[in-house]
């Protein structure tokens, strides 16, 4: 199903089943010693039985770029890209990945990955050090600029005409600029009202309609931040919430304890006492959330989300990443 597919599907039913015949597609859940790899359509009946799994020790993030079919796993010394073209809902080779190691002195244990429309980021905050890697897996990494960032920042890429421009969120500010160059142009940044009164939880950015969605705490409450050209708006989420909160896209979903479906049509906060610490929307209309070694597999188009089935991975997966395949 095409994502302008699935978004009609949403705003103009309320039946459940959000694809038939179901789209092929795996789920990738990453955690610090491998990558399993599961048959979406077996998820959604509530068996978790395996595809593959890939050993990969040390692994702190994953990302899929459906346009160059390939999956990347970052690590604390380095980044990889696998070619993806030859999934199938049965079989994952592995292959002889393209990597780059990060520079020498460059720990990015607890670093995230985001995708741009060229260009993959890497960012380690631990170090207040982000890269840039060609999402072809070409040429090296190179290093953006955070001059004048606090070291707390979210960053992503927001994808403009050709560039792919770093956006970041602070405490006080939701804005963008050239990813190498901080008095460049184009830019854009919008105090926060109300400021953050912690560390920013996420950003992520809807490149359909070039917005920008950050995540944070404001008067003890989770608010959600959208730039949407000259327009800043804002609005509370998750009601009370306890840890972390982070952004799941398309549709827009907030999940951390109890999760959130706010577009295109808004649901009330579900599971409010389920701690998720993971979670992907796929382009086959169903939300994945996962709680300790159990994913929780919701259809999104019946409003308030319907959940169809709980398997047990065995693991606790950090990071998870939808892949249609042929």
């Amino acid at each position: 199903m095409t994502r302008l597919g699935f978004l009609l599907l949403l705003l103009l039913t309320a039946c459940t089943g959000s694809q038939e015949p179901p789209l092929p597609a795996l789920l990738a859940a990453g955690g610090e010693d491998g990558v399993r790899f599961y048959r979406a359509q077996d998820l959604q009946r509530g068996t978790g039985t395996l595809v593959k799994t890939w050993t990969t020790p040390g692994l702190q993030d994953l990302a899929y770029s459906p346009t160059f079919q390939k999956l990347y796993l970052l690590f604390p010394d380095r980044v990889e890209a696998y070619d993806a073209s030859g999934f199938s809902e049965t079989s994952v080779p592995k292959g002889t990945p393209a990597d780059q190691g990060l520079p020498p002195g460059v720990d990015c244990t607890g670093g995230y990955l985001r995708l741009g429309q060229g260009a993959l980021l890497l960012h380690c905050p631990a170090v207040a050090r982000a890269f840039l890697w060609p999402l072809d897996g070409s040429g090296n990494l190179e290093e953006a600029d955070l001059t004048g960032l606090d070291p707390a920042a979210r960053l992503a890429l927001l994808p403009q005409g050709s560039l792919d421009l770093l956006a970041y969120l602070t405490r006080s500010a939701l804005g963008y600029r050239p990813a190498q160059d901080p008095q460049g142009t184009p830019s854009l940044e919008k105090p926060l009202s109300p400021p953050l009164d912690a560390d920013p939880f996420d950003l992520r950015i809807d490149a359909a309609r070039g917005r920008l969605l950050g995540l944070g705490r404001a008067g003890l409450k989770a608010r959600l931040y959208t730039l949407q050209g000259e327009a800043l708006g804002s609005q509370e989420v998750l009601g009370d919430f306890f840890g972390a909160p982070r952004l799941a896209l398309d549709p827009v979903v907030v999940y951390g304890r109890g999760f959130q479906v706010l577009e295109p049509r808004a649901s009330s906060v579900q599971e409010a006492y389920t701690d998720f610490a993971a979670g992907a929307v796929g382009q086959d209309g169903y939300l994945y959330l996962a709680s300790g070694s159990l994913l929780y597999v919701y259809d999104l188009v019946p409003s308030p989300p319907q959940r169809v089935a709980t398997p047990s991975l065995g693991f606790a997966p950090k990071a998870l990443a939808f892949l249609p395949v042929e």
